[in-house]
């Protein structure tokens, strides 16, 4: 039975850990958890000899995010496909995994390891990884609740079941009056409705940390004057600025963002 699979190619966060020796360790501290790494690798899947990375994770359920990674070599992808019941060696995307194929995971990696029993999932890795610090994505809600993070987004068309499985999460923390949440729903033009017919209208969604909510309205302008003029760096700068972004970070991301998805960028 193949396992489940739980998305395809979404933008991944920073790596927080390595496997040194033979053993795949994960790291708990809060230093290992938000460490900055630059890796000199950038790889993607595909079925050859060459060096494939993959990253394992303990997953925490309250908040969706990762609490400790270990990054793995493998270069028998059809064995790996087949821990993973997949069909292809072209692997791109996110897998659960039990504590069985942990074992079969640390055997055909390169050099092989003892993965600790806490992973829970793999990912494929993702060119996002290059980024000298924590991109969001995928750590909004953790980020928030240190304080870190003043304003979070996130947008799909609605209804989606991953926004649904997203947003359940903040509900807990909106509640208690951690964070507030304000919703913004744009109706489909008639040609997206022909365009998208299981779906009904754009949604976003914005979490902001108490007194911080200004950023919501500003996350709102700079979006409209976007519309008018066009995407260009100064918005860009300003959009990464009410995200929570340092202006190091700023500067990096548009120096190099021309070698990266458009979407690997977290809100």
């Amino acid at each position: 039975m193949a396992k489940a699979r739980v998305t395809a190619d979404l933008p991944l966060a920073e790596m927080l850990g390595r496997a040194e020796g033979g053993r795949c360790p994960a790291s708990l501290s809060e230093e290992g958890l938000y460490k900055s790494c630059r890796s000199s690798h950038r790889r993607r899947v595909s079925n050859t000899a060459e060096p494939t990375y993959f990253v394992l994770q303990e997953i925490d359920p309250a908040t969706g995010s990762a609490v400790s990674e270990a990054r793995i070599c493998v270069l028998d992808l059809k064995k790996l496909s087949a821990v993973l019941g997949c069909s292809s060696t072209q692997l791109s995307g996110l897998w659960e995994l039990n504590p069985g194929d942990l074992q079969r995971l640390g055997a055909i990696s390169v050099p092989p390891c003892v993965p600790d029993p806490r992973f829970n999932r793999i990912e494929s890795w993702h060119p996002v990884r290059e980024t000298p610090y924590l991109v969001h994505t995928n750590f909004e809600l953790p980020l928030m609740l240190e304080g870190r993070k003043p304003l979070a987004m996130f947008q799909d068309a609605y209804p989606t079941q991953w926004l649904k499985d997203t947003l359940k999460r903040f509900d807990p923390v909106v509640r208690s009056g951690r964070l507030v949440r304000r919703i913004v729903d744009t109706p489909f033009t008639e040609a997206e409705r022909a365009l998208f017919p299981g779906f009904r209208k754009w949604r976003r969604v914005f979490f902001a940390l108490p007194g911080e909510e200004w950023r919501i309205e500003a996350f709102l302008l700079v979006s409209k004057v976007s519309a008018k003029t066009g995407w260009n760096e100064a918005l860009e700068r300003m959009e990464g600025s009410l995200l929570g972004y340092e202006d190091w970070q700023n500067d990096w991301w548009i120096e190099h963002r021309a070698g990266l998805p458009e979407s690997a960028r977290g809100k």
